[in-house]
């Protein structure tokens, strides 16, 4: 009788065991949301300061690296988005025109309809931060 139960109490510790590892690793994942963008300095700070134990001092002197980090890769992504925005719209315009192309008339009107509620979501989700891709308005031409 003592066998019979030890393979499914081993079963059952190991499959709590997989699903404990899962549940920890989703929970990870839910705290890092990349399409919020990359976390702020002070995010950054607060879990490297867990971690670590900083001190005071320390803790100063790594949010101002940390700040510092962050207004250059915002700078970075400015540049990528001037060199690049026009690539980027050109390739959405073309994109959607082929998507236009295979779409019954009133299919495309509602595609249209959807493309501009979500740029409303996105612009209304974008307010007070940086925007993540090129205004393609300034592209666009009128013929």
């Amino acid at each position: 009788m003592n066998t019979l139960l030890k393979k499914p109490v081993l079963t059952l510790i190991a499959l709590s065991v997989l699903l404990t590892g899962s549940a920890v690793a989703q929970n990870r994942d839910q705290e890092r949301d990349f399409r919020k963008g990359p976390p702020s300095a002070e995010t950054i700070l607060a879990r490297l300061s867990e971690n670590l134990d900083l001190s005071n001092e320390q803790s100063a002197a790594m949010l101002v690296v940390l700040q510092e980090q962050a207004a250059e890769r915002t700078a970075m992504h400015e540049q990528t988005m001037q060199l690049l925005g026009p690539e980027i719209c050109s390739q959405q315009a073309a994109t959607e025109e082929a998507i236009l192309a295979i779409l019954a008339p009133d299919q495309a009107d509602e595609f249209l309809q959807m493309k501009e509620a979500r740029q409303v979501k996105a612009a209304q989700r974008d307010r007070g931060r940086g925007r993540n891709h090129p205004d393609c308005s300034e592209y666009e031409s009128d013929g």
